[in-house]
């Protein structure tokens, strides 16, 4: 199941429906919206349509194909959605809500820094502008000290490429016999790894990528005749991947 997208009726989020020549109505407040009777407002996502501030803007909300406002821009025609607007879908939740849900995004690209993520938390097919990545793997960073004391000692620890290590010592221009405070501040559990290209030091994250994950360089390939589809799993969504269908 997608995740489904809560959004605040102000947002500038995806979308446009209809066809016809009226792009300006406006339902205004909860008029525009008549669900069926009793607490559900759809059995599939079939009955229920994207609205927003007028016919033709970007989708702010969803609503039943019996509402006011999907009965009144049922014969307007809009442009193409705007390249802002976020990529969502009218659907129908588990408990019978017209929703916005980000759509799967069928992607082959795969990106060290992760994918870039929209106005509505959805993820894109277009890998995440950044500074050149220094890791793909954990493997490829090391933990050095930040200081001239490093952390068992008082100061404190980070993390660097594998490469670097000897430069960044050297870099630090540590005495032969620093003054430290001797005292152990280190974090327990601390590791260096790689996190969206970058060299840290923190906890080890405790989610492990679900089944054919995809879309980052530490994964293998989606096999011959599938791809990597985004937004279809909420596992991989969450960590910023993909799923191989």
């Amino acid at each position: 199941m997608r995740t489904a997208v809560v959004i605040a009726v102000a947002a500038l989020v995806g979308g446009c429906f209809g066809s016809g020549d009226r792009g300006d109505i406006n339902p205004g407040g909860d008029d525009g919206v008549a669900p069926p009777p009793g607490d559900r407002a759809c059995e599939t996502s079939a009955d229920c349509v994207a609205a927003g501030a007028s016919c033709c803007a970007c989708a702010e909300y969803a609503v039943n194909t019996t509402s006011d406002f999907a009965m009144a821009c049922e014969d307007v025609m809009c442009p193409p959605p705007e390249s802002t607007c976020a990529g969502l879908e009218p659907t129908c939740s588990a408990d019978h809500q017209c929703v916005l849900t980000c759509k799967e995004v069928s992607c082959d690209l795969t990106c060290p820094g992760g994918f870039v993520v929209d106005s509505a938390g959805c993820l894109t097919c277009e890998c995440a502008a950044g500074p050149a990545a220094e890791c793909s793997i954990d493997t490829d960073c090391a933990r050095v000290h930040a200081d001239c004391c490093g952390c068992a000692l008082g100061g404190a620890d980070t993390a660097v490429p594998a490469t670097s290590v000897e430069q960044h010592d050297a870099d630090l221009m540590c005495p032969p016999d620093p003054v430290c405070p001797g005292v152990d501040v280190c974090t327990p559990g601390d590791v260096a790894q790689c996190d969206n290209g970058r060299c840290i030091l923190g906890q080890p994250a405790p989610a492990t990528p679900p089944t054919g994950a995809c879309g980052t360089p530490d994964l293998p390939p989606c096999p011959a005749g599938q791809t990597c589809v985004l937004n279809s799993d909420d596992g991989a969504t969450e960590q910023g991947l993909g799923v191989c269908q």
